[in-house]
């Protein structure tokens, strides 16, 4: 397996691995982000691969407000459902935060759904602590 950057080549399987997450996207839809965000530098996408895709990995340079430093945050991980538990995760937030080093960024956090226990438990083994919890309100503006 190789970390490399998520590359055109990768997105269907990068849209599919999503829906396995509960992220349903059209491959058009995941190609238009990525376009715009592939060359912005507060923006990292990895992918995990053999001769598929087994994971991908995007972080992103969040900046300063008045209550916190700049920090970044794993905006997404996901890693196929046959692949798991094999390290792929592992190698995939190992090059988050060494992205995050080269940025000179010393705060890195993720935030994961309640019922995502197992994902919870993984983090916890790669040495991120609860922090917080808290609720999330969206409101979609037309």
């Amino acid at each position: 397996m190789k970390i490399e950057k998520m590359s055109l080549e990768d997105l269907t399987e990068v849209t599919h691995l999503a829906e396995q997450l509960g992220y349903p996207n059209t491959v058009e839809e995941v190609t238009q982000r990525f376009v715009e965000m592939i060359n912005d530098p507060d923006y990292a996408l990895f992918v995990a691969k053999t001769d598929r895709v087994l994971g991908w990995i995007q972080i992103n340079h969040e900046p300063k407000t008045l209550l916190i430093g700049p920090r970044a945050d794993i905006a997404a991980l996901v890693v196929d459902e046959n692949s798991r538990s094999l390290g792929v995760g592992k190698a995939l937030v190992k090059r988050a935060e060494e992205w995050a080093r080269e940025n000179k960024i010393e705060l890195v956090r993720v935030k994961s759904n309640t019922k995502r226990e197992a994902a919870h438990r993984f983090y916890q083994r790669e040495g991120y602590t609860l922090a917080k919890t808290s609720h999330m309100f969206s409101k979609q503006l037309k």
